[in-house]
């Protein structure tokens, strides 16, 4: 039985920024405001693929740094484009991993960190280690997932049949098949980005909560907020007429 007052009373699971800080900002700012409402403190969940697409992707992690900083227990999960990055820090990339990378939104992430017109991956690693050595130790602190209450939180999803703790960290950053066809309820909610919804909004489903809504092509960002170990809410930034950011709450109908 999960004891539900030891859990945190609000949590935010934020999925897929890819690069975009200006909508990262916004959300930030009313989880803020909201939490100063509530007067509490809460636990911030990021599923992860923080870079990529988008144009400002250094950014993101610094905002992520504050974030984890600001809010005890809060976490990063580890997304398979963040992967990337951490194993470029590491010396580790292989060349068939940089040419997906860069195929995948990766040269946004290396344009932004580096002035250099061309820049060569040991060059450019050894910049990033050197000037935003707080990127480095969140990537190398980041999880493949989280359990909290009845909910897990993951970037791609889980393989059914196996436990959590038999995950294999490729199929919690890169599944698809298997998992978001399966119908039968798991262990927890998974909590997931990875996959662009087909509505471009937050999709529930009986086992599981789809957050990725194509942020650095749409100009949404998903967040869903759980209160008391039970699904409330998401908030989602939307773009004005006027081009300025709001983030307005939305309840699937």
């Amino acid at each position: 039985m999960i004891m539900t007052e030891s859990l945190p009373s609000t949590v935010y699971a934020i999925a897929d920024i890819h690069g975009r800080a200006d909508l990262l900002e916004a959300m930030l700012g009313y989880i803020a405001a909201e939490s100063n409402d509530f007067q509490s403190k809460p636990v911030v969940i990021f599923l992860g693929d923080l870079i990529d697409r988008g144009p400002h992707s250094p950014k993101v992690l610094d905002q992520v740094c504050s974030t984890l900083d600001r809010y005890p227990g809060s976490r990063l999960i580890l997304g398979n484009h963040d992967f990337y990055l951490r194993e470029l820090l590491r010396g580790a990339l292989t060349y068939e991993d940089a040419v997906n990378w860069m195929d995948w939104g990766g040269v946004a992430t290396v344009s932004a960190y580096s002035s250099r017109p061309v820049p060569a991956f040991e060059t450019i690693a050894a910049d990033i280690r050197r000037v935003f050595p707080h990127h480095v130790d969140l990537l190398e602190n980041a999880l493949t997932f989280e359990e909290i209450g009845r909910f897990c939180f993951v970037h791609a999803g889980i393989r059914p049949g196996v436990q959590l703790a038999h995950q294999s960290e490729y199929d919690l950053r890169w599944i698809r098949e298997g998992f978001l066809d399966h119908i039968d309820v798991f262990g927890h909610v998974v909590l997931h980005g990875h996959t662009i919804t087909k509505s471009l909004r937050p999709e529930v489903y009986s086992n599981r909560v789809a957050l990725d809504t194509g942020a650095y092509r749409t100009g949404r960002l998903s967040t869903a907020v759980i209160r008391h170990d039970e699904l409330s809410h998401f908030l989602c930034t939307e773009l004005t007429d006027s081009g300025a950011i709001q983030v307005c709450e939305w309840r699937p109908t």
